[in-house]
């Protein structure tokens, strides 16, 4: 079968056709997973010229060794890639290759939005850059894009809420180490004169009374200091507002809630400290693009 991966020519915009050289004898497709394309095929060659896609795009090499050429900074730079190693490439990132033997790879692609989404850093918003990755010894990585096609192999069995955990894994670990993410947290804990106790001490705070009004009053008051100093500061570090750090909170618990079991969702909005139901409901599909009560029906019965 052909791939259903999409390629884009960087300068044009059009679409590119160097993967319809791809032949595809596994894939993801029936399987519902939104966003997620996952592929295992070869490839005779591959000529992607100034190309990008719209995907987080993780190639796991398999089989056997690659001799190829990629274009760097440098121009086109003769590689190797052995089995297990990772190529990477970002959404919007234009590559160029030159591979002229037989390939054989794993591809899992995650359109950017769900990727982002899926990320626990809280990552919206913020100017996360990456970069083209060749050749990447990662065995976290590699074991996730394994998992990944396992579960495709059993068509999805362990249902809606492992496949996110998964893709959360991903996304989470990716953005840790291949991105400026770390960069961006030390530069604001730097600039911020909070130090990792007192955030610590408003995380617990937060936790042990996430049902009830938390105000930004009753969390300047835990570090003894004024309203206005506290607001400047937590927004240097966290790059939020402590409302929005406080709703984002609330919001990842009324997940697990909803995925942990069949809960009444008027009892979550009340436990998790929203006004009401439909302030619950607001909220939770201003940020993840659905209902509370449809994520909790793709929870137990993913499409």
């Amino acid at each position: 079968m052909k791939s259903r991966l999409k390629y884009f020519d960087f300068k044009t915009k059009d679409l590119s056709d160097c993967g319809q050289v791809l032949e595809i004898e596994f894939s993801n497709a029936g399987l519902g997973w939104s966003g997620i394309i996952l592929e295992k095929g070869s490839s005779p060659y591959f000529y992607p010229d100034n190309v990008y896609t719209p995907y987080f795009y993780f190639a796991l090499g398999l089989e056997e060794n690659l001799h190829w050429l990629a274009k760097t900074d440098n121009g086109m730079t003769a590689l190797k890639t052995t089995p297990g190693e990772i190529w990477i490439n970002p959404p919007d990132s234009p590559f160029s290759h030159d591979i002229s033997e037989p390939c054989y790879f794993l591809i899992l692609a995650v359109e950017e939005e769900e990727f982002l989404a899926s990320c626990s850093l809280g990552v919206a918003g913020k100017n996360i850059q990456f970069l083209n990755n060749y050749n990447v010894q990662d065995e976290t990585i590699k074991g996730i894009l394994e998992l990944f096609f396992i579960e495709a192999q059993a068509k999805g069995r362990n249902g809606y809420t492992y496949l996110k955990h998964l893709l959360s894994l991903l996304s989470t670990h990716y953005i840790q180490n291949y991105s400026n993410y770390k960069d961006l947290q030390s530069e604001r804990a730097t600039s911020s004169k909070f130090d990792k106790h007192q955030f610590h001490s408003v995380d617990v705070f937060i936790e042990k009374n996430i049902g009830s009004q938390i105000t930004v009053d009753d969390m300047a008051d835990l570090l003894h200091c004024s309203k206005f100093y506290f607001l400047r500061e937590f927004k240097k570090r966290m790059g939020i507002t402590p409302y929005q750090y406080l709703m984002n909170k609330r919001l990842k618990k009324a997940q697990t809630f909803l995925s942990s079991g069949n809960r009444d969702i008027a009892s979550i909005a009340f436990e998790l400290g929203f006004s009401d139901q439909s302030h619950f409901t607001r909220t939770f599909k201003k940020q993840f693009g659905v209902t509370p009560g449809q994520y909790q029906k793709q929870a137990y019965h993913p499409s």
